[in-house]
């Protein structure tokens, strides 16, 4: 029987101390933010603007221009370049795949050369701007439209990126 009353004394016991932890935990749970140290919660991370120009090069049967045609006139791509105008998805994602930031093709400016007495439409400058790209990461991958990966250092990231298409 001494066996007997040893374990119904460590059950009574287990129970206090349960029933002790269960009341702190009640308690102590409200504050439990507060003991957590500044260094622990994560910062928001510093961002920057990715910027850049798409070139077109091709002469009017790739490029549409929206005024007369002079060095001031809007442009966008047509044929098979009628996926770059403006508005058109540019995406920067971590090396993983991982998409971080969003933004678009902004605008178009057309290139023009002096020939034979007039201005001849050679191709379009598109300009794109992804904002709150993560600062930090090794590489970025940008992709403007379907028009494949372009993987960049994190100091090409941070510069204008320069990108040209088609041929002239």
């Amino acid at each position: 029987m001494a066996s007997t009353r040893l374990i119904a004394g460590v059950g009574a016991l287990v129970f206090v101390i349960a029933a002790t932890a269960t009341v702190t935990y009640v308690v102590a749970k409200p504050n439990a933010t507060a003991l957590i140290s500044p260094a622990s919660v994560p910062l928001p991370k510093n961002t920057f603007v990715l910027t850049g120009i798409l070139t077109i090069e091709s002469g009017p049967s790739g490029v549409r221009s929206t005024g007369a045609g002079g060095t001031d006139s809007d442009c966008q791509g047509t044929g098979g370049y009628s996926d770059l105008t403006p508005g058109t998805a540019v995406k920067v994602s971590d090396r993983s795949g991982q998409v971080v930031a969003t933004g678009s093709i902004t605008s178009g400016q057309v290139r023009t050369t002096y020939f034979d007495g007039q201005n001849v439409v050679t191709g379009c400058q598109l300009g794109f701007t992804v904002n709150d790209v993560p600062d930090g990461l090794p590489s970025y991958v940008l992709t403007v439209s379907h028009r494949g990966d372009q993987f960049l250092t994190a100091d090409q990231a941070h510069a204008p990126i320069t990108l040209t298409i088609g041929g002239g």
